[in-house]
């Protein structure tokens, strides 16, 4: 029996010492690091799985660590040089524009960057829904929610924005699922509030930090948010990376390739393209992915609207058109 007891108590001693040496070499995570893509994936059950998080390796741009100088357009990170016929439509059109305005695009295919002011602050207007959606789809994805729970419209979610949801009877209920197409289809700001009252905003921000851009934190004072092109682009790169990995991140990407305001397609009306675009008395944005050749371009143009919202309009516009040919050149510069 001593013997046995001796070997018990060395059984015990050896996995406590193998706990307490885990504990000491296991590595503190650094904020790139948490980050990666691999580092949110917590399980792969396929084979399948496995090659679209492989595939997404090949494509991930570390846009935290992205250096640019502001007030200056800028191709980061490549020897892509633009036309500079295209160039100085570009400067043309941020110089004439005095309100305020920015940019960035992304290859998702080989991480080209260039953008303008990539880091300035805009309030978010309706591109946090994208965000919010996201987060969602996120919890359901983690069984912490589900699409067929129910809302019920009340006086206190009235806003009186775009969508159709105000106009419903008090009372009415509505599943986390049409609130959601009502959020991003119709951009319905009260079917955003009667989702943000019920998911709050405690975990949004959370993966707001996870993804590197705290500046879009939702709080008490703050239901809307602020956002950076490059915070914007972040938060579209993890809704890209999530379409491709989960069956719920792909139901969010088809609701926002068909989101009915895409100021992406009216300058480009046969482009295949995701959207959300955001207008108020104070910005205007359009955020979202093109495709040129299938090739995903992640595109943020932002805009203060200086009062004048038709005028913020046309320039989120023109500067898209401005944009497109650059993306193209760029396009045939990676076939050669």
């Amino acid at each position: 029996m001593r013997k046995k007891a001796l070997i018990v108590v060395s059984v015990l001693m050896v996995f406590n010492i193998g706990l307490l040496i885990t504990k000491m070499i296991k590595p503190s995570m650094a904020f790139d690091e948490q980050r990666s893509d691999k580092s949110r994936i917590t399980e792969i059950k396929t084979a399948d799985e496995a090659n679209k998080i492989e595939d997404y390796d090949n494509f991930y741009v570390d846009l935290v660590s992205l250096e640019s100088i502001d007030g200056k357009i800028n191709v980061m990170d490549n020897d892509f040089t633009i036309p500079e016929d295209l160039l100085n439509d570009l400067n043309n059109t941020v110089n004439n524009y005095q309100n305020g305005s920015a940019y960035l695009v992304v290859s998702l295919k080989d991480k080209m960057v260039f953008g303008y002011n990539v880091d300035a602050s805009f309030s978010s207007a309706s591109t946090i829904k994208a965000a919010y959606a996201l987060y969602i789809y996120k919890l359901v994805a983690d069984n912490k929610a589900s699409l067929d729970d129910t809302i019920s419209y009340e006086a206190k979610f009235y806003n009186k924005g775009t969508g159709n949801v105000k106009n419903s009877a008090y009372g009415t209920a509505y599943t986390i699922k049409d609130l959601i197409y009502q959020m991003i289809h119709e951009s319905d700001n009260s079917a955003y509030l009667m989702l943000l009252n019920k998911y709050k905003w405690d975990g949004f921000n959370e993966m707001l930090d996870d993804l590197g851009t705290p500046e879009s934190h939702l709080s008490n004072t703050s239901r809307w948010g602020k956002l950076s092109a490059r915070g914007s682009a972040m938060i579209w790169q993890e809704i890209y990376r999530f379409s491709k990995t989960d069956d719920e991140g792909k139901e969010l990407y088809d609701l926002l390739l068909n989101a009915k305001y895409n100021y992406f397609k009216e300058v480009v009306p046969e482009l295949k393209s995701a959207c959300k675009a955001g207008f108020t008395e104070t910005a205007v944005h359009a955020t979202g992915i093109v495709y040129e050749n299938e090739n995903p371009y992640i595109v943020i143009i932002l805009s203060n609207a200086g009062g004048n919202m038709n005028g913020a309009y046309s320039h989120v516009k023109n500067t898209f058109s401005k944009i497109y040919p650059v993306i193209q050149k760029y396009n045939e510069f990676i076939a050669k």
